[in-house]
């Protein structure tokens, strides 16, 4: 009885150990922007949006990632959900993260494709206020009616504050494929 109860203790404080610091990763922000660390209240937050994707059997979630801010990379961007920057005027490339489920092996290579595709990646560009906080949302769109990676048209892009107004809209990050 004593030991099982020790054994129960050491597995919930190691499994607790395990989400939080696994939490960590995903609630911290990263810094986008050189110099010293500011203030929130210096900074403007973006966090990319994620939306869950259903088929018959499974659940995912597809997320919008960070690229680069004014042509300086994000390092290991699929391990952040949100970024923040300084006030003023940027560009921001974002791309479409499409959720590959159990199919790892897969992941890099998709990250990849994601990040050289006009069609699933874009640059947005708008004014950051300091203090304020943005969404970039995404809308993918398909070719058929199977909504699956294969048939993936374009994504539509765009960014809202914190009450929901939009400072690009989706017309301003669409995909215009240039005619041949």
């Amino acid at each position: 009885m004593y030991n099982l109860k020790n054994t129960v203790r050491i597995l919930l404080l190691v499994c607790g150990s395990v989400t939080v610091a696994g939490c960590v990763d995903i609630a911290l922000p990263y810094k986008a922007y050189l110099g010293e660390a500011r203030q929130d209240l210096q900074l403007s937050t973006l966090a990319g949006s994620s939306y869950q994707r259903v088929d018959l059997i499974n659940r995912y979630v597809d997320n919008v990632r960070f690229m680069s801010v004014d042509d300086i990379a994000i390092q290991n961007s699929q391990q952040y959900h949100s970024i923040q920057i300084t006030p003023g005027y940027h560009e921001v490339r974002v791309y479409f993260s499409w959720d590959l489920g159990s199919r790892r092996g897969l992941a890099p290579a998709m990250v990849d494709y994601a990040r050289t595709r006009d069609h699933i990646s874009r640059t947005l560009s708008f004014n950051a206020r300091a203090g304020e906080s943005y969404a970039i949302n995404a809308q993918p769109f398909f070719s058929s009616p199977s909504r699956n990676i294969t048939t993936l048209s374009h994504v539509d892009f765009w960014v809202v504050d914190a009450n929901g107004t939009e400072i690009v809209t989706p017309e301003q990050g669409r995909y215009s494929p240039i005619p041949n």
